[in-house]
């Protein structure tokens, strides 16, 4: 895939900004991919992470930066937040674990399995110091967490950064996450 786009590019069979979105797109695909294997992997072992009403949780990975934008390019590595919409923990297995301890083992698989050099080389860089509190704190946190985070630590940077913010798996808790963020990035009043 890789290869159809950089020659397309090459040959000028498209608009650089179509050649941004297939690579940007490429990257979601490889991103839903892998995501929704190592989550159905994960519960054949833990069970499925669950809210208090028993309720299907699920993980939800945020791109910001250039991936947000849909403007990725051949050299970029891509920028992650990764969340979860409400604690609990996981039903159906006899090994049960809170959802946050579920969702930080799926992350740490996730950007193994996008880093990790093998032999066949990697397929992206993963940077997560564009979350929350940054590589000091926790890989992924429920929305209520990353809510307060924003309200009462986030910076202007970060911000910025948010209005990049693309959430590309989670599905229906997508629009509850913009909702949850939107005070913050598009704040109704301003500083001098």
């Amino acid at each position: 895939a890789m290869m159809r786009i950089i020659w397309r590019e090459l040959l000028n069979l498209c608009s650089f900004e179509a050649h941004l979105l297939e690579l940007s797109q490429l990257a979601d695909i490889c991103i839903i991919f892998a995501t929704e294997y190592l989550y159905d992997e994960a519960a054949k072992i833990w069970g499925t992470p669950c809210n208090e009403h028993g309720h299907r949780q699920p993980f939800v990975v945020v791109a910001v930066g250039k991936l947000g934008a849909n403007e990725l390019n051949l050299s970029s590595d891509i920028d992650l937040i990764f969340t979860y919409p409400e604690d609990g923990a996981t039903i159906g297995s006899l090994r049960k674990i809170t959802n946050q301890q579920f969702f930080t083992k799926i992350g740490q698989q996730l950007i193994k399995v996008l880093s990790e050099v093998t032999k066949d080389g990697f397929v992206y860089r993963v940077d997560m110091r564009l979350r929350p509190h940054g590589q000091s704190g926790n890989l992924v946190l429920n929305f209520n967490a990353i809510e307060n985070y924003y309200q009462y630590h986030g910076r202007d940077w970060e911000r910025y950064a948010l209005i990049k913010a693309r959430v590309i798996t989670g599905g229906d808790a997508a629009s509850r996450l913009y909702s949850l963020l939107q005070p913050f990035v598009y704040r109704r009043y301003l500083d001098y």
